[in-house]
């Protein structure tokens, strides 16, 4: 140690214990920027995560202003809670594919002044912004309309009008067209039988030219899956119409009532080619509540009537189900050549050869009429 080290100031430190506080001090400066500089990384590395996550989600609702066109396709129903903002919905509608990005539908939202009430909301998968808050706005907007297996073209029509569609509208589309109107190459008089029965969605401006289109093309795919000629397509869709209206329900009894259709076609010796089908007498003056027919009604001159005019009638009576059409390709083995529903309210029914085996099914039937009359 040196003579000016042992030198004291006047904080009592000499200059040696000076100098070793002040490199204690940097010391601890140091070590404060480290930490400092490790937090501000930890924290930035931390943060760049959540921005990104975050980051995402705001992509997701707002980063995309793409759009769908039109009223969309397959009916969705999407439930929002209560106490959810604009943004929220928005989102939900994105992730169920109701809509491709939220800032047209927010945009829409705001322009139109709308408040999302809770509750479920019917929509429609890929609908532009528009379309979307319009069915919320207008929930009646998206209504459907049920054509039922077996319904004829006249219920059709009046389902079509009650919707709210244009009487005058409708009637066009549908009165004197024929399948070849709207794209289905096949030989028969009218539409009868060939506006597929389904429910189908009625989509804000839709025309009823649009629905029809929309029907026979639902039968056009059925025709193309069940691989059936074009030139047999009447036929078989005729045939299955008989069997839908005389033969509801069971598979089996619908196979062979159209075995007994075909053998009267096929084998005239007992029935002259005659189907006898009440149904088709149904089809000309409407069904009676007793399913039966008067001897006045049977003679009428109408090309529908089977009991008049051998084979088939002209075109299909109704809307026939894929069931049915099924029973038409692919009838049943059998020789029989009569049939009745001895049950109407059952389906039970008996099946016969001869007229004589027949009668006593018939008598069945009418004993059926009397207990229901008793009762």
């Amino acid at each position: 140690m040196t003579e000016m080290d042992e030198i004291t100031s006047d904080d009592g430190l000499s200059r040696a214990e000076r100098r070793e506080k002040a490199r204690r001090r940097m010391l601890r400066r140091r070590r404060t920027t480290i930490f400092a500089l490790v937090a501000v990384l930890v924290i930035g590395i931390g943060g760049f995560a959540a921005f990104t996550t975050a980051g995402s989600v705001v992509s997701e609702i707002f980063g995309d202003s793409g759009d769908y066109e039109g009223e969309g396709g397959e009916a969705v129903v999407v439930t929002v809670l209560p106490g959810s903002s604009a943004t929220q919905v928005a989102n939900q509608l994105v992730q169920e594919d109701v809509i491709k990005s939220a800032r047209p539908f927010l945009d829409e939202i705001e322009r139109r002044e709308v408040t999302i009430q809770a509750g479920d909301l019917s929509l429609r998968k890929q609908m532009s912004a528009a379309a979307a808050v319009e069915a919320i706005v207008n929930p009646d907007a998206l209504q459907t309309i049920a054509v039922p297996e077996g319904f004829r073209l006249s219920q059709i029509e009046a389902r079509m009008i009650e919707s709210g569609m244009s009487e005058d509208e409708v009637v066009k589309a549908l009165k004197d067209k024929t399948p070849g109107d709207y794209g289905l190459d096949v030989d028969t008089p009218s539409l009868e039988g060939y506006l597929y029965p389904a429910t189908y969605d009625i989509r804000p401006g839709m025309t009823p030219e649009e629905m029809v289109q929309e029907m026979v093309d639902r039968t056009k795919t059925e025709i193309e899956e069940l691989d059936i000629p074009l030139e047999d397509v009447n036929e078989v869709f005729t045939l299955a119409s008989l069997v839908e209206i005389e033969a509801p329900g069971d598979e089996e009894v619908r196979r062979q009532v159209a075995r007994v259709f075909l053998n009267r076609i096929s084998d005239t010796s007992q029935t002259n080619g005659l189907l006898q089908s009440d149904a088709t007498v149904h089809y000309i003056f409407g069904t009676r509540n007793d399913a039966s027919t008067t001897a006045e009604e049977r003679e009428s001159d109408d090309p529908y009537n089977t009991y008049k005019h051998p084979g088939l009638p002209p075109g299909p009576i109704n809307s026939p189900s894929r069931s049915a059409v099924d029973a038409a390709q692919n009838p049943a083995d059998g020789d029989w050549q009569y049939f009745v529903a001895t049950n109407p309210d059952t389906g039970e029914t008996e099946f016969a050869e001869t007229y004589s085996e027949h009668q006593r099914n018939v008598e069945k039937y009418r004993e059926w009429l009397r207990n229901r009359d008793d009762g």
